[in-house]
């Protein structure tokens, strides 16, 4: 951790990416000589064992005609299967987080950051995101085909779920980073990822790995694989693949730089209390009377607080278990006409642990009987009250956690069926239809820590008693939340009253307590997917430099969306917080699309190829648009290409978006950007807000542009540069800008009231004396992002020589700029080199192969970026407030090794970040470390062993 600026020059950057390279000089330059010295003259690319076999196959991605080159005039990222098997990777997202182009942000997003609150990724999930630009500006496919999404959003955002697949069934994965809406469909935004699934397999192979960490702890992974095929007389074959995972839970505590949080919560198991009349500091159970353990004790400008370090619960990483797999069957009808059909099935059950929850200003009955003597005294100290019994008749309020942390539970069952024809119209034309259906039906059980507020309130009042039945000793008001003293008793009555014991840790209840208060708070969620598409290509006519091919097609689809909260979670103008520090989400949506799409190659001389596309997309509800590319590569010289590319796209909001329906979240008003919020004093402290994100049944569309250039330069030696600049601009973002929504209902646009006058669902403010005490923020398309850069990739072939086969790989993007901008009325950011957006990422590789023997060393590197922490962080570690602080540089290193024992068997070894190097610290993290861009897990090692029959 560093405060200097400084680090980010040039010559730093140039260090680290010399760093990465340098494992790899030695042998290079040994091979290298050999190579030259064994044949002198020989210049073509030489690839690995396979590969040729693998181009064959590949109709490259950014273009639906077959057979163009693979270096066009559209830069692609392909990840083979071998790639996957090198990474030692255990899940389909751990190998799209090391690519340069899907970082940033925290965007593409795994089960690390996942949990039971709805700022969480949803457990067991995950997805990619190119260019930071969001999940769902990156379109997702299958095959080159849709795919459904997730049953539950995250947030309000739709998104394909990579772990929905499983990473056995994958053959590559494509990778278009840049705007592809002309050809894939208008919401390919950011780009284009594109998995593509093993086929045409004969004979047996299985597979079977163990991984976990060289720390203490065990985060082991286990994974069992079998796939078969076979050829069913001369025109049927089938395969099948089958894949079971499972992964062990990965804990904050489990790691020395994230398992004490920088900043403690100061709401603890043992609560603060404050009768907010005669009291003026907060008072616990103090650490001399047997409360609160004297290293969690604290005092600051409220009073008394026993902390918690919310770090000890959190899980890094879900409890993770999946089986899936992918059958194929192929008939050939005729020579020319195939019927191909494949089923896609994975089952997913994960378990994800967030923090406990808060309470606050919980109405506490003076007259409980667990009150500890201390504690009273302390309280009639700080009061200045004749006794305890002056406070009787009048609440006092708590501030604390429940004692469990909040933990959930999720079973996700993913099916994808495809049926098509595909074979020869003529000698030059070919066609593809086929159709579609897809499925993701999810349910998320409370597992622990999800409180019933009313009860809980009932039950620290003495308002409910032990058969269960509610008496009216005091009245209620769950919305701020307060009580008032009415007097019934179960005792009245002639029955017991049964108590919350808040006192003590909150760890001794009577019986039957804690059936009243937990909930599962069961959600249910299903998407479906409906669809039909086809296409041809082929030579419309030859040109003096080439024959002009051109592909046309088409689509329908229809996608239906339901998640469905539990009705407990669900919140209402009496109870805006039903279950204590968990909120629910609900969306309902269905729409239907089509789409008619035209493609065009032409070769204008021997040197410069043009590609134009365009397609026209019609959504339900949301209007239609056209939408054109075009590309052009100039090869003036052999070993010379410049390219470009232009195209715009057009977003409709996401299911999950149009159809959703109310999400409790929370927001604290920042007075200096909102002083009419704040009674019109900036310098206030603005309010803490349980406030609502509310559905918007008028959103509109968003639309970008996007452009590139490029040089291709392949001088010979089996080298290859690729330096290409991206730029992308998107608009009229769908979204929610509190500080801009404040004003615009303040201006009148959105009603204002009085507190707890505004129902649920219902977008506005409620304001008491000149302050907002509660909002409403409504979803609505805002403002814009643009960003921009150059991505670099290097590849060096060498002649295989007798020290053996060598390749050298090496990829850089860096961000030149990275703006976004909340509404108009908001200021314009500039995010990259900012937090959780390191504006240069690289990544490097050095690849041997001799006989039986392959290894590979690899480097990752992370830029730094500015961190962006908390007063409160910083007086806690005693930092400085009136400076600026630095996220470190971040370098790993991986290695792969394995050994053929037998044709197409190998066993190997897989070390994720060898040298163990610990994340860099950011204070403006909960987890005190960035698990979006960097890995808190350390040193990995995955031994996998594969036989082929």
């Amino acid at each position: 951790m560093t405060a200097n600026p400084a680090k980010f020059n040039l010559t730093a950057k140039a260090l680290a990416s010399v760093l990465l390279a340098g494992a790899a000089q030695p042998a290079l330059a040994q091979a290298q000589a050999q190579a030259q010295s064994q044949n002198p003259v020989q210049s073509d690319v030489q690839a690995e064992p396979g590969e040729a076999e693998q181009d064959d196959v590949i109709t490259v991605i950014g273009s639906r005609i077959p057979g163009l080159p693979t270096d066009g005039p559209v830069p692609t990222v392909t990840i083979s299967r071998d790639d996957i098997v090198e990474s030692g990777a255990g899940t389909l997202i751990e190998v799209l987080e090391d690519l340069p182009v899907a970082t940033g942000g925290g965007q593409t997003f795994s089960t690390a950051t996942a949990g039971a609150l709805s700022s969480d990724t949803p457990v067991g999930a995950s997805a990619v995101s190119l260019r930071g630009l969001g999940a769902s500006a990156t379109l997702t496919l299958i095959n080159g085909r849709r795919a459904q999404i997730s049953a539950f959003a995250r947030g309000q955002e739709s998104f394909i779920d990579a772990s929905s697949i499983p990473l056995a069934a994958i053959e590559r994965v494509e990778v278009l980073p840049s705007g592809a809406s002309a050809v894939y469909g208008a919401d390919a935004v950011a780009g284009v990822v594109n998995y593509v699934l093993r086929d045409n397999f004969e004979g047996i192979e299985l597979s079977a790995s163990y991984g976990n960490s060289t720390a203490g702890t065990d985060e082991g992974r286990y994974n069992l694989t079998g796939v078969f095929g076979t050829r069913i007389g001369e025109r049927n074959s089938v395969m099948l693949v089958v894949d079971y995972f499972r992964r062990n839970p990965f804990f904050l505590r489990d790691r020395a730089i994230s398992a004490e949080s920088f900043r403690p919560s100061q709401q603890g198991f043992y609560p603060s209390f404050n009768d907010l009349f005669l009291q003026f500091f907060d008072q616990t159970e103090e650490p001399a009377d047997g409360g609160c353990p004297a290293e969690d004790f604290g005092s600051g400008n409220l009073g008394e607080f026993c902390e918690v370090n919310t770090n000890a619960f959190v899980s890094a990483k879900d409890r993770l278990e999946t089986i899936g797999g992918l059958f194929t069957h192929k008939f050939e009808i005729s020579d020319s006409l195939t019927w191909y059909n494949d089923v896609l099935y994975q089952r997913v059950k994960s378990r994800g642990v967030s923090s406990p929850a808060n309470f606050s200003r919980a109405p506490i009955d003076p007259e409980n009987p667990f009150w500890p003597a201390a504690l009273q005294e302390d309280i009639v100290d700080e009061g200045g009250a004749g006794g305890f019994g002056d406070y009787f008749g009048f609440p006092i309020y708590a501030w604390g956690k429940i004692p469990e942390p909040r933990a959930v539970e999720i079973e996700s069952d993913s099916y994808r069926i495809t049926s098509g024809l595909k074979g020869d119209i003529s000698d030059d034309w070919e066609f593809d239809i086929a159709f579609l259906f897809g499925g993701n039906d999810r349910t998320q059980r409370g597992l622990s820590g999800l409180y019933l507020s009313e009860p809980f309130y009932d039950l620290n009042l003495g308002n409910i008693c032990t058969d269960g039945t509610r008496v009216e000793r005091w009245d209620v008001d769950p919305v701020r939340p307060d009580a008032s003293f009415i007097g019934d008793t179960c005792e009245d009555a002639g029955k017991t009253t049964l108590w919350y014991n808040p006192f003590g840790g909150q760890t001794t209840q009577e019986g039957g307590v804690l059936d009243l208060l937990e909930t599962q708070a069961e959600r249910s969620g299903e998407s479906r997917l409906y669809a039909v598409d086809g296409f041809v290509s082929g030579t419309l006519f030859d040109m003096p430099a080439g024959p002009l091919k051109a592909a046309f097609g088409g689509e329908f689809r229809r996608e239906t969306l339901n998640d469905v909260p539990s009705g407990v979670a669900v919140a209402t103008p009496d109870n805006p917080e039903p279950i204590l520090g968990f909120s629910s989400t609900s969306a309902e949506a269905d729409r239907n699309s089509w789409s008619l799409f035209g493609e065009f190659y032409i070769p204008l001389t021997d040197t410069l190829d043009v590609q134009i596309a365009g397609r026209f997309d019609d959504f339900e509800g949301f209007g239609s648009d056209f939408n054109p590319k075009i590309a052009a590569r100039w090869q003036p010289l052999e070993w010379l290409a410049l390219r470009g590319n232009y195209s715009t796209s057009f977003r409709a909001p996401s299911l999950a978006q149009s159809g959703a329906g109310v999400l409790l979240s929370s927001y604290r008003v920042d007075c200096e950007a909102t002083p009419g919020a704040c009674d019109g004093d900036p310098t206030e402290d603005g309010e803490a807000l349980l406030s609502e994100d509310v559905g918007n049944p008028n959103l509109g569309a968003e639309n970008a542009r996007s452009f590139g250039a490029g040089i291709v330069l392949q001088p010979g030696n089996g080298i290859e540069l690729l330096v290409d600049y991206w730029n992308i601009r998107h608009e009229d973002l769908v979204g929610i800008d509190e500080d801009d929504f404040i004003r615009r209902a303040l201006g009148g646009e959105f009603r204002v009231v009085g507190p707890g006058e505004l129902p649920t669902g219902t977008p506005g403010l409620e304001i008491q004396n000149g302050f907002v005490t509660d909002a409403h923020f409504q979803i609505t398309n805002l403002g814009f992002q643009k960003t921009d850069g150059l991505d670099i990739a290097y590849t060096h072939r060498l002649a295989e020589g007798p020290a053996g086969l060598f390749t050298f790989t090496a990829d850089v993007t860096h961000i030149f700029n990275f703006e976004r901008q909340g509404s108009p009325a908001s200021p314009v950011e500039q995010l990259a080199g900012d937090y959780l957006y390191p504006d240069w990422i690289a990544s490097s590789r050095l690849r041997w192969r001799k006989g039986d023997w392959r290894a590979s060393i690899s480097g990752s590197y992370t830029g730094g970026y500015r961190d962006d922490p908390s007063d409160r962080t910083l007086e806690a570690l005693g930092l400085p407030l009136d400076r600026e602080y630095f996220v470190d540089d971040y370098v790993t290193f991986d290695l792969s090794v394995s050994y053929d024992f037998a044709e197409d068997s190998f066993i190997q070894l897989a070390v994720r970040n060898v040298f163990d190097a610990d994340p860099p610290r950011v204070l403006g993290a909960s987890a005190n470390v960035d698990l979006f861009n960097h890995d808190l897990i350390g040193r990995y090692a995955t031994v996998r062993v594969t036989k082929r029959f």
